[in-house]
């Protein structure tokens, strides 16, 4: 794919790498995630803008790019035994084997480019880390690096695995102290490619892009040599999906109406997220089993998303055994949405259930403020950031938590809580994706002006 005409007031078109292990995947039916969505959103409105020519380096076919101008895509090749080539299902062991796979992979294209380009001039972006390329390999070829994080993978594991019970900037130190003794070359891989990269990540990087204020407090605390100008706070908004025109919004929401028995006497809670611990589906449903005991009104309750990753169809089991367990809380499990069933989902909720143990973001969280829907969610790392008393609630992560935010959001008529997300709804109309893409692209158009600059002062010198 060759580079279109230059569009707008860019007079010269800028070449950068943008690696992102998800990338390339249909994103339509393979349930990668939000980073996946993010970085195919970004390539394709800076690809549009004329802003970059992208060399985009995935994992998938890629078919989503064929005929975009300004954009070059590669597939690096991977293979794990037993997998299928099923990203979404692979283990532990089989993703890490994946992520180092794809590691490699990035590692030796950028120093085959190179060996062929000025390498000063072409800044890689990273879309996540823990299946990037060497970053310290790739600083050492002459490359400058900007990663976003999508996931901070030490703080994940500290809230997640750790429960709390060690803080991330702990962990973050913990781990430096033992790279200076050496000790992490013993430990398995999978903890190396948690503690090492992020923490080779944060050395090597010029520029951290997260999604939120709290996340960028973590960041700086467990890398203290991270400054406020090289964690950009970006918060990514959200983005209307192809295809939902009202009619036909219309149409699905009656064929959902009829599949699901719903007659709409009742209101309608939703969740939409892929099916994975950190996402919390099971504290919803542990506060239904609370709700049953204690109230009156029976509400449905429709979570939508597919199973992903590691322990995703586990856990997908033990959800299923949960809603068995409620008597008059009908559970719906939809599967994997997209385009117009997942806006007719929206437009069916009367509330917007958001009950993650940890999150960065919380895309499809902005989504619902933008579809017009109050929320409910957990005290994660955005949730101050996006959620206002008067559309919404945040809580503790817990079957409690949930449980009393439930009964103060639905103590609302069906029309007061209408009232409450046209409130979310004017809140989240600032929310652009737009807005975001310019932002980090003004970020590295900086960072390709300090290179030029550079470059000419040595010139000259």
């Amino acid at each position: 794919m060759q580079s279109g005409a230059v569009s707008g007031s860019f007079h010269f078109m800028h070449e950068i790498v943008f690696a992102g292990a998800h990338l390339g995947q249909d994103t339509r039916t393979v349930p990668v995630g939000g980073g996946a969505q993010v970085g195919n959103h970004l390539i394709r409105h800076w690809a549009e803008e004329g802003r970059f020519h992208i060399i985009v380096l995935g994992s998938g076919p890629g078919a989503d790019w064929d005929g975009v101008p300004n954009v070059d895509y590669h597939r690096i090749p991977w293979n794990v035994p037993g997998s299928n080539g099923v990203l979404t299902d692979l283990s532990v062991r089989g993703y890490a084997g994946f992520s180092r796979q794809f590691e490699r992979g990035v590692t030796a294209f950028l120093a085959d480019l190179a060996g062929r380009r000025d390498p000063r001039g072409i800044p890689v972006i990273h879309n996540d880390l823990a299946e990037a390329g060497d970053f310290e390999t790739i600083h050492r070829l002459g490359f400058r690096q900007m990663t976003i994080f999508h996931v901070d993978v030490v703080d994940y594991t500290a809230s997640i695995y750790l429960r709390g019970l060690i803080s991330t900037p702990m962990l973050a130190r913990t781990f430096r102290g033992m790279m200076r003794l050496g000790v992490n070359r013993i430990l398995p891989d999978v903890l190396r490619l948690i503690f090492e990269k992020q923490e080779k990540c944060a050395r090597y990087s010029e520029l951290i892009a997260v999604p939120s204020s709290g996340m960028a407090e973590i960041v700086r605390r467990a890398y203290p040599w991270r400054t406020r100008t090289d964690v950009l706070v970006i918060p990514w908004g959200g983005f209307a999906e192809p295809a939902t025109a009202g009619e036909a919004v219309a149409e699905e929401v009656e064929r959902i109406k009829e599949s699901c028995s719903l007659n709409g006497d009742r209101p309608i809670l939703l969740s939409l997220s892929r099916i994975s611990p950190e996402k919390g589906q099971d504290l919803l449903l542990s506060a239904l089993r609370l709700w049953e005991k204690r109230e009156r009104i029976i509400p449905e309750v429709v979570i939508c998303g597919a199973s992903a990753f590691i322990h995703g169809k586990a856990y997908t089991r033990r959800l299923h055994r949960l809603a068995g367990r409620l008597r008059r809380i009908r559970v719906h499990f939809p599967g994997y949405v997209t385009g117009v069933r997942k806006a007719a989902f929206f437009s069916l909720a009367d509330l917007y259930v958001f009950p993650s143990r940890h999150e960065s973001y919380g895309l499809t969280l902005v989504e619902a403020l933008q579809a017009g829907l109050p929320v409910l969610t957990t005290d994660h790392r955005s949730a101050r950031d996006l959620v206002r008393d008067d559309f919404g609630r945040v809580v503790e992560a817990t079957p409690a938590g949930i449980y009393q935010g439930l009964r103060e959001l639905l103590r609302y008529s069906r029309q007061e809580l209408a009232a409450m997300g046209m409130e979310a709804q004017r809140f989240a109309y600032r929310l652009r994706f737009g807005t975001a893409a310019r932002r980090l692209g003004d970020a590295v158009e900086d960072l390709l002006r300090a290179q030029d600059e550079l470059t000419c002062g040595r010139t000259i010198g």
